[in-house]
Protein backbone atom coordinates (compact mmCIF):
# COMPACT_ATOMS: atom_id res chain seq x y z
CA UNK A 1 0.00 0.00 0.00
CA UNK A 2 1.48 3.66 -1.20
CA UNK A 3 2.33 5.34 1.98
CA UNK A 4 1.59 9.58 1.42
CA UNK A 5 1.13 10.70 4.95
CA UNK A 6 3.79 10.14 7.75
CA UNK A 7 2.60 11.07 11.10
CA UNK A 8 4.64 12.33 13.76
CA UNK A 9 6.15 10.34 16.03
CA UNK A 10 4.85 8.75 18.70
CA UNK A 11 7.13 8.57 21.93
CA UNK A 12 6.59 5.30 23.24
CA UNK A 13 7.17 4.16 19.45
CA UNK A 14 9.25 0.81 18.43
CA UNK A 15 8.93 0.81 14.56
CA UNK A 16 12.03 1.78 12.53
CA UNK A 17 12.49 4.86 11.49
CA UNK A 18 11.13 5.47 7.73
CA UNK A 19 13.38 5.99 4.98
CA UNK A 20 15.28 8.95 3.90
CA UNK A 21 13.69 7.50 0.35
CA UNK A 22 10.49 7.94 1.61
CA UNK A 23 10.49 11.34 3.76
CA UNK A 24 13.48 13.36 2.56
CA UNK A 25 16.92 14.20 4.49
CA UNK A 26 15.31 16.59 6.57
CA UNK A 27 12.02 15.18 7.53
CA UNK A 28 14.87 11.66 8.16
CA UNK A 29 16.27 13.83 10.97
CA UNK A 30 13.15 15.52 12.63
CA UNK A 31 12.12 11.60 13.29
CA UNK A 32 15.91 10.96 13.95
CA UNK A 33 15.63 14.26 17.01
CA UNK A 34 11.86 12.72 17.81
CA UNK A 35 12.89 9.08 18.03
CA UNK A 36 15.71 10.21 20.12
CA UNK A 37 13.84 11.91 22.85
CA UNK A 38 14.70 15.21 21.57
CA UNK A 39 12.59 18.79 21.88
CA UNK A 40 10.98 18.88 17.87
CA UNK A 41 7.71 20.15 16.96
CA UNK A 42 4.88 17.71 15.82
CA UNK A 43 6.06 16.76 12.27
CA UNK A 44 3.92 15.11 9.51
CA UNK A 45 5.68 14.68 6.02
CA UNK A 46 3.69 14.43 2.79
CA UNK A 47 6.11 11.28 1.53
CA UNK A 48 7.70 11.29 -1.88
CA UNK A 49 5.41 8.89 -3.60
CA UNK A 50 3.08 11.98 -3.72
CA UNK A 51 5.55 14.28 -5.82
CA UNK A 52 5.82 10.67 -7.36
CA UNK A 53 2.16 10.57 -8.47
CA UNK A 54 1.86 13.76 -9.05
CA UNK A 55 4.23 13.75 -11.54
CA UNK A 56 3.62 10.57 -13.01
CA UNK A 57 -0.21 11.58 -13.53
CA UNK A 58 0.94 15.00 -15.06
CA UNK A 59 3.14 12.74 -17.31
CA UNK A 60 6.09 14.98 -16.66
CA UNK A 61 8.68 11.83 -15.92
CA UNK A 62 9.97 11.78 -19.48
CA UNK A 63 10.44 15.90 -19.40
CA UNK A 64 11.99 15.72 -16.09
CA UNK A 65 14.64 12.65 -17.31
CA UNK A 66 15.56 14.94 -20.28
CA UNK A 67 16.01 18.19 -17.76
CA UNK A 68 18.73 15.39 -16.41
CA UNK A 69 20.11 14.28 -19.37
CA UNK A 70 20.71 17.84 -20.80
CA UNK A 71 22.96 18.61 -17.82
CA UNK A 72 24.82 15.42 -17.23
CA UNK A 73 28.92 15.34 -17.57
CA UNK A 74 29.31 18.72 -17.54
CA UNK A 75 31.83 18.33 -14.97
CA UNK A 76 33.97 21.01 -13.40
CA UNK A 77 33.64 23.12 -17.15
CA UNK A 78 31.37 26.35 -15.34
CA UNK A 79 30.46 28.05 -19.27
CA UNK A 80 30.02 24.74 -19.89
CA UNK A 81 27.08 23.98 -17.55
CA UNK A 82 26.16 27.53 -17.99
CA UNK A 83 25.76 27.32 -21.38
CA UNK A 84 23.57 24.06 -20.95
CA UNK A 85 21.75 26.12 -18.51
CA UNK A 86 20.84 28.67 -20.84
CA UNK A 87 19.68 26.34 -23.64
CA UNK A 88 16.88 24.21 -20.83
CA UNK A 89 15.71 27.43 -19.53
CA UNK A 90 12.64 27.59 -21.31
CA UNK A 91 11.92 24.08 -20.55
CA UNK A 92 13.05 23.88 -16.90
CA UNK A 93 10.66 26.78 -16.51
CA UNK A 94 7.91 25.47 -18.03
CA UNK A 95 8.03 21.97 -15.72
CA UNK A 96 8.30 24.20 -12.70
CA UNK A 97 5.01 26.16 -13.65
CA UNK A 98 3.54 22.79 -14.10
CA UNK A 99 4.24 21.30 -11.11
CA UNK A 100 3.57 24.73 -9.46
CA UNK A 101 0.18 24.33 -10.87
CA UNK A 102 -1.00 20.48 -10.00
CA UNK A 103 -4.28 19.36 -9.06
CA UNK A 104 -5.13 17.24 -6.15
CA UNK A 105 -5.01 14.12 -6.46
CA UNK A 106 -8.12 12.30 -4.73
CA UNK A 107 -5.21 9.75 -2.95
CA UNK A 108 -3.26 12.99 -1.90
CA UNK A 109 -6.55 14.81 -1.10
CA UNK A 110 -7.94 11.99 0.85
CA UNK A 111 -4.99 12.21 3.69
CA UNK A 112 -4.31 15.58 3.60
CA UNK A 113 -8.02 16.21 4.33
CA UNK A 114 -7.54 16.29 7.77
CA UNK A 115 -4.27 18.77 7.91
CA UNK A 116 -5.91 20.83 5.53
CA UNK A 117 -9.08 21.60 8.27
CA UNK A 118 -7.18 22.18 11.36
CA UNK A 119 -6.88 25.69 11.89
CA UNK A 120 -3.01 26.62 13.33
CA UNK A 121 -0.98 28.27 10.36
CA UNK A 122 1.64 25.57 9.05
CA UNK A 123 5.48 25.78 8.50
CA UNK A 124 6.05 23.99 5.38
CA UNK A 125 9.31 23.09 4.75
CA UNK A 126 11.26 21.08 1.59
CA UNK A 127 12.48 17.28 2.53
CA UNK A 128 14.54 16.40 -0.91
CA UNK A 129 15.78 12.97 -1.01
CA UNK A 130 19.45 14.42 -1.03
CA UNK A 131 19.10 17.39 1.67
CA UNK A 132 21.10 17.21 4.66
CA UNK A 133 23.16 14.25 3.42
CA UNK A 134 26.69 13.45 4.35
CA UNK A 135 29.10 15.60 2.13
CA UNK A 136 26.06 17.53 0.16
CA UNK A 137 23.55 19.34 2.31
CA UNK A 138 21.43 21.43 -0.23
CA UNK A 139 21.18 24.26 2.28
CA UNK A 140 18.97 26.83 0.46
CA UNK A 141 18.28 25.38 -2.51
CA UNK A 142 15.19 24.77 -2.31
CA UNK A 143 11.66 26.31 -0.75
CA UNK A 144 10.55 26.56 2.66
CA UNK A 145 7.30 28.68 3.84
CA UNK A 146 6.72 29.58 7.53
CA UNK A 147 3.18 30.77 8.71
CA UNK A 148 1.10 29.46 5.56
CA UNK A 149 -2.66 29.93 6.48
CA UNK A 150 -5.24 27.03 7.00
CA UNK A 151 -6.79 25.42 4.09
CA UNK A 152 -6.37 25.91 0.35
CA UNK A 153 -2.77 27.71 1.06
CA UNK A 154 -1.37 25.04 2.64
CA UNK A 155 -1.94 23.44 -1.12
CA UNK A 156 -0.66 25.91 -2.89
CA UNK A 157 2.92 26.12 -0.23
CA UNK A 158 3.03 21.78 -1.11
CA UNK A 159 3.17 22.45 -4.44
CA UNK A 160 6.01 25.49 -4.40
CA UNK A 161 8.34 23.78 -2.66
CA UNK A 162 7.60 20.27 -4.90
CA UNK A 163 8.24 23.08 -7.82
CA UNK A 164 11.42 23.94 -5.90
CA UNK A 165 13.16 20.99 -7.16
CA UNK A 166 13.51 22.65 -10.95
CA UNK A 167 14.73 25.91 -9.54
CA UNK A 168 18.22 26.98 -11.79
CA UNK A 169 20.48 26.68 -8.54
CA UNK A 170 19.23 23.05 -7.72
CA UNK A 171 20.16 22.14 -11.42
CA UNK A 172 23.44 23.86 -10.78
CA UNK A 173 24.15 22.43 -7.85
CA UNK A 174 23.10 18.61 -9.21
CA UNK A 175 24.93 19.04 -12.24
CA UNK A 176 28.37 20.07 -10.40
CA UNK A 177 28.25 17.05 -8.39
CA UNK A 178 26.94 14.66 -10.64
CA UNK A 179 23.56 14.00 -9.13
CA UNK A 180 20.32 12.79 -10.52
CA UNK A 181 17.37 15.67 -10.03
CA UNK A 182 15.92 14.73 -6.47
CA UNK A 183 12.47 13.79 -5.51
CA UNK A 184 10.75 15.34 -2.68
CA UNK A 185 8.81 15.36 -0.06
CA UNK A 186 7.47 17.96 2.02
CA UNK A 187 7.49 18.57 6.00
CA UNK A 188 3.81 19.73 7.60
CA UNK A 189 4.01 21.30 10.74
CA UNK A 190 1.17 23.13 13.07
CA UNK A 191 2.53 26.56 14.32
CA UNK A 192 1.45 29.21 16.38
CA UNK A 193 2.87 33.28 14.59
CA UNK A 194 6.20 33.83 14.99
CA UNK A 195 6.52 36.94 17.49
CA UNK A 196 9.19 39.65 18.14
CA UNK A 197 9.94 38.16 21.19
CA UNK A 198 10.68 34.70 19.83
CA UNK A 199 14.37 33.72 18.78
CA UNK A 200 15.97 31.18 15.93
CA UNK A 201 18.66 30.29 14.72
CA UNK A 202 21.58 27.58 14.33
CA UNK A 203 24.05 26.25 16.25
CA UNK A 204 27.04 24.16 15.52
CA UNK A 205 28.65 21.79 17.67
CA UNK A 206 32.11 22.11 16.38
CA UNK A 207 32.21 25.68 15.90
CA UNK A 208 33.97 26.27 12.35
CA UNK A 209 35.17 29.36 13.38
CA UNK A 210 38.55 29.22 15.35
CA UNK A 211 37.99 32.61 16.67
CA UNK A 212 35.11 31.57 18.41
CA UNK A 213 35.62 27.81 19.66
CA UNK A 214 33.17 25.29 21.21
CA UNK A 215 29.55 25.31 20.34
CA UNK A 216 28.66 28.11 17.88
CA UNK A 217 25.23 29.42 17.94
CA UNK A 218 23.74 32.28 15.55
CA UNK A 219 20.51 33.66 16.96
CA UNK A 220 18.05 36.64 16.15
CA UNK A 221 14.73 37.50 16.86
CA UNK A 222 11.93 36.13 14.79
CA UNK A 223 12.19 33.67 11.98
CA UNK A 224 15.10 31.70 11.53
CA UNK A 225 15.45 33.33 7.86
CA UNK A 226 17.19 35.39 9.07
CA UNK A 227 19.77 33.59 10.18
CA UNK A 228 19.90 31.37 7.55
CA UNK A 229 19.89 33.52 5.13
CA UNK A 230 22.70 35.57 6.70
CA UNK A 231 21.30 38.51 7.31
CA UNK A 232 22.83 38.87 10.27
CA UNK A 233 22.30 37.40 14.24
CA UNK A 234 24.29 37.57 17.35
CA UNK A 235 27.20 35.38 18.38
CA UNK A 236 27.54 33.00 20.91
CA UNK A 237 30.66 30.54 21.44
CA UNK A 238 30.03 28.53 24.44
CA UNK A 239 33.11 26.79 25.97
CA UNK A 240 31.58 24.91 29.57
CA UNK A 241 30.52 28.17 31.73
CA UNK A 242 32.54 30.19 29.48
CA UNK A 243 30.51 32.55 27.12
CA UNK A 244 32.07 34.89 24.37
CA UNK A 245 29.45 36.75 22.48
CA UNK A 246 29.57 38.93 19.39
CA UNK A 247 26.74 41.33 18.60
CA UNK A 248 25.50 41.13 15.25
CA UNK A 249 22.28 42.47 15.38
CA UNK A 250 20.16 42.44 11.71
CA UNK A 251 18.90 45.44 10.25
CA UNK A 252 15.25 44.01 10.22
CA UNK A 253 13.82 40.35 11.71
CA UNK A 254 10.74 38.28 10.39
CA UNK A 255 7.74 38.01 11.95
CA UNK A 256 4.27 36.51 11.08
CA UNK A 257 1.81 39.45 9.60
CA UNK A 258 -1.70 39.38 10.58
CA UNK A 259 -2.94 37.10 7.82
CA UNK A 260 -0.10 35.02 8.10
CA UNK A 261 2.76 34.23 6.51
CA UNK A 262 6.40 36.00 6.88
CA UNK A 263 6.65 39.83 6.74
CA UNK A 264 9.72 42.11 7.77
CA UNK A 265 9.63 44.21 11.40
CA UNK A 266 12.42 45.69 13.95
CA UNK A 267 14.27 43.71 16.26
CA UNK A 268 14.06 44.49 20.06
CA UNK A 269 16.85 46.57 20.91
CA UNK A 270 18.46 43.38 23.38
CA UNK A 271 20.99 40.56 22.75
CA UNK A 272 18.59 37.75 21.16
CA UNK A 273 19.75 35.33 23.97
CA UNK A 274 21.18 35.88 27.63
CA UNK A 275 24.49 33.54 28.61
CA UNK A 276 22.45 31.22 30.52
CA UNK A 277 20.15 30.56 27.61
CA UNK A 278 23.28 30.01 25.22
CA UNK A 279 24.77 27.63 28.11
CA UNK A 280 21.43 25.64 28.22
CA UNK A 281 20.86 25.61 24.49
CA UNK A 282 25.09 24.57 23.89
CA UNK A 283 24.37 21.47 26.33
CA UNK A 284 21.61 20.17 24.37
CA UNK A 285 23.20 20.99 20.99
CA UNK A 286 26.33 18.73 22.50
CA UNK A 287 23.82 16.10 23.53
CA UNK A 288 22.69 15.84 19.95
CA UNK A 289 25.74 15.44 18.64
CA UNK A 290 26.84 12.64 20.95
CA UNK A 291 23.51 10.50 20.14
CA UNK A 292 24.29 11.17 16.45
CA UNK A 293 27.90 10.11 16.37
CA UNK A 294 29.38 13.23 14.99
CA UNK A 295 29.64 16.94 14.90
CA UNK A 296 26.00 18.56 13.75
CA UNK A 297 24.65 21.48 12.34
CA UNK A 298 20.69 21.95 14.32
CA UNK A 299 18.08 24.65 13.64
CA UNK A 300 16.23 25.86 16.19
CA UNK A 301 13.48 27.91 17.52
CA UNK A 302 12.97 29.42 21.09
CA UNK A 303 9.08 30.72 21.45
CA UNK A 304 9.18 33.11 24.62
CA UNK A 305 8.43 31.42 27.68
CA UNK A 306 8.91 27.82 26.15
CA UNK A 307 11.53 25.61 26.10
CA UNK A 308 13.82 25.70 22.82
CA UNK A 309 12.52 23.32 19.88
CA UNK A 310 14.68 21.91 17.27
CA UNK A 311 13.52 21.73 13.16
CA UNK A 312 16.64 20.56 11.22
CA UNK A 313 19.65 18.40 12.23
CA UNK A 314 22.45 17.13 9.91
CA UNK A 315 25.70 15.99 10.07
CA UNK A 316 28.60 18.72 9.84
CA UNK A 317 29.45 19.34 6.46
CA UNK A 318 34.10 18.83 7.02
Amino acid sequence: MTEFLVPPWESEAEQPLPSVETVGGKGYGLYWLAAHGFPAPPTWVLTTAAFDMTVQRMELEEEIAQLGRALADVGDDWARLQQRLDDVEPHRREIANRVAQAILLDPIGRVLEKLVLMPDQWAVRSSATVEDRPGQSFAGQFLSLLSVPPGRPLWDAIRQVWASVFRREVLTYCAQRDLPLPRMAVILQPMEPITVQDRSGVAFSQSPVPSMPGVLIQAAYGAGETVVRGYGGDLYSVEGEMVRIQPMPPPEIRVTGPKGYLEPASPPGAPSLTEEEARHLAAWVAQVAEEWGGPVNLEFIWRAGQAPQFVQVRAAMT
